[in-house]
């Protein structure tokens, strides 16, 4: 599945939740890689993405402390260049045209991109 959507700020909460230990170790296992420490956001138009993802299923992030939310994780490639995940947490209203992707680098330097370029992830479901 192939996905294009704008790269948009997100609210910079990201890089603490991947350094939380269990959160490290469980995404390493999933994804084979150990993600940079933070997420490219990116903004998507069809809401029926996120939806579709949801009925697949991907590898499942398992919350192993209160408060935190489970989150499906699918593996792919983005801009045809670098693995990535794309998280997607299992929370209520969690905005519908927003992913989040991870890789073992910051995305925006290695592939020279700024809020409001257009990427591609390609995702292996």
């Amino acid at each position: 599945m192939k996905i294009t959507g704008k790269i948009v700020k997100g609210l910079g909460e990201s890089a603490g939740f991947i350094a939380i230990p269990w959160v490290t170790k469980q995404m390493r296992e999933k994804l084979k890689f150990q993600p940079f420490g933070g997420t490219l956001n990116l903004a998507i138009e069809d809401p029926e993405i996120q939806r579709i993802l949801k009925a697949h299923g991907g590898d499942r992030l398992c919350s192993e402390a209160a408060g935190f939310c489970d989150a499906l994780i699918f593996r792919g490639k983005v801009a045809g260049k670098y693995e990535c995940g794309i998280v997607v947490p299992l929370v209520p209203n969690y905005d519908e045209h927003l992913l989040e992707i991870l890789a073992p680098v910051h995305l925006k330097d290695s592939l020279g991109l700024k809020d409001g370029d257009e990427v591609t992830v390609e995702l292996y479901l």
